[in-house]
This record gives C-alpha cells, sequence and structure tokens, in this order.
C-alpha cells in the first residue's frame, strides 16, 4: 500500500522566519554532524554507535522542519497525479523524437480491471 510522504517544501514557498529558522537549524545540524564524525574518525564511538546517533540527528532535525511547516504531506492522491503528469510529458517528449524518425506514436490507455499489471 502506498502511504504517505513527507518531503521539504521548496525554500521559495518558506516564510522569512521559515527561511531564518532552517539555516539556522541547518547549521546547527552541520556542526553536529561534523562534531560525530569526527568522534568516529578519532575512534571515540564505534561504527554502530555513529550510525545510531546520525540516524537520531536526522530523525530528529525532520520532525523539527516537519513540526516548523518545512516539510509538506503528500497523498498517495497527491503521489499519483504527479507521477501521471511526469508520465505524459515523458511520453510527450517521446513522441517528439518518434515523430522525428518517423515512428508511430505511442500513447497510454488506462487498462480496465483495476491495478494488476501483468508482464
Amino acid at each position: 500500500m502506498i502511504e504517505t510522504i513527507w518531503r521539504p517544501k521548496p525554500t521559495r514557498l518558506l516564510t522569512e522566519k521559515q527561511r531564518r529558522e532552517k539555516l539556522q537549524k541547518d547549521s546547527e545540524y552541520e556542526i553536529a554532524h561534523l562534531n560525530l564524525s569526527a568522534n568516529a574518525r578519532a575512534g571515540k564511538i564505534t561504527k554502530a554507535a555513529f550510525e545510531a546517533a546520525h540516524t537520531k540527528q536526522w530523525s530528529d532535525y525532520v520532525e523539527w522542519a516537519k513540526a516548523n511547516g518545512l516539510y509538506e504531506e503528500v497523498t498517495p492522491e497527491q503521489q499519483l497525479a504527479e507521477a501521471e503528469v511526469g508520465l505524459d510529458m515523458q511520453v510527450e517528449q517521446i513522441n517528439l523524437i518518434r515523430t522525428e524518425l518517423k515512428m508511430s506514436l505511442l500513447e497510454v490507455k488506462e487498462r480496465k480491471g483495476g491495478g494488476q499489471i501483468n508482464g
């Protein structure tokens, strides 16, 4: 089943306050990551400890970003609509090339009967 996903909002859609907060948080994240990496290189922490701490740092950052409106929720329906637009654009590009090569054009058709794809 396709799940709702979260993705960063384009910077141009953020408010000035959000941009400032993001820059601050990005800087803090980068410093923390550099310190963590230095500790790993110096042998002060194990690779497993590094991976666990790095995963936690990233997870904390993403949760902060979601809570502060820097990420947007994308439903399965939105994902489908975006994928279909992308498919239409690809078929259009392919058909331009096929036209130049004097080949028949491609057409996308919806199958009746649901989502089963047979190879």
